[in-house]
């Protein structure tokens, strides 16, 4: 990865101490996490490994039992996905959350902001999405094409232009490959690497390393809901980030 890490810098987000129990079960145990403007950090665990727990404290849908969120150096209390969103927070999950029978355009304003549809309003709106559309460069992507029949590859695309249009500070990536061709995950790492070049700061959710190395700068990994490694990839060996 050719990307440099600059430690000195104030990480867009941080996430410190982070615990979180349901009944008997401790999901989460003093975890930690933080994203830098322009880098890919990779989150890295197993199944149940707590990665999903985490991303819903970001989002605001599990509130933590104990742990601090700091979002640009302020306080972070997200009250759900929402209020996330709202303060710049979005993440793209592994189920696509998108409605079929509506427009591009339609699926990417949802919940972003109060529909105010006069003709000025949406001419603006419209704007906003073309220039979203335009950083993502995908053929079947037109504002007025019907989701349903777009392919799976296209559709995820719609996800990460919702979170373009929201202008996102902090942007997760849920598991991204797993249902797509070559083609397309060859697409998503342009799109995640120009996305870095506007300074959005990337969580990465995976367990294939090969594409970690690809795209990611740094690495975090969860075992059990605890802290199990962190670091630079590039002075980490495969062995040591999966042992």
């Amino acid at each position: 990865m050719s990307h440099s890490s600059n430690t000195t810098e104030q990480p867009r987000l941080s996430m410190q101490g982070i615990c979180k129990r349901f009944g008997a079960t401790q999901a989460l145990q003093d975890v930690a996490l933080e994203a830098y403007a322009g880098q890919v950090v990779a989150l890295i665990g197993e199944n149940g490994a707590g990665k999903s727990t985490l991303m819903k404290v970001l989002s605001g849908a599990h509130p933590p039992d104990s742990g601090t969120m700091l979002l640009r150096d302020q306080p972070y209390h997200p009250r759900g996905p929402h209020d996330a969103r709202r303060a710049g927070v979005a993440i793209v999950y592994q189920e696509l959350n998108l409605a079929p029978e509506l427009s591009v355009e339609d699926n990417i304003m949802l919940g972003v902001e109060e529909r105010r549809l006069g003709f000025v309003a949406r001419r603006k709106q419209r704007q906003r999405v073309l220039q979203a559309l335009e950083l993502l460069e995908h053929p079947e992507l037109t504002p007025d094409r019907i989701v349903g029949t777009l392919s799976i590859g296209a559709q995820q695309l719609v996800e990460i232009a919702r979170a373009l249009v929201s202008q996102a500070e902090v942007v997760v990536f849920d598991e991204p490959t797993s249902s797509l061709p070559a083609h397309d995950v060859e697409r998503l790492f342009t799109i995640i690497r120009r996305m870095q070049g506007q300074g959005i700061a990337i969580i990465y959710i995976s367990h294939f390393l090969e594409e970690i190395r690809e795209v990611a700068n740094r690495y975090v990994v969860l075992r059990d809901g605890r802290p199990a490694g962190a670091g630079l990839l590039t002075d980490t060996s495969d062995e040591a980030i999966v042992t």
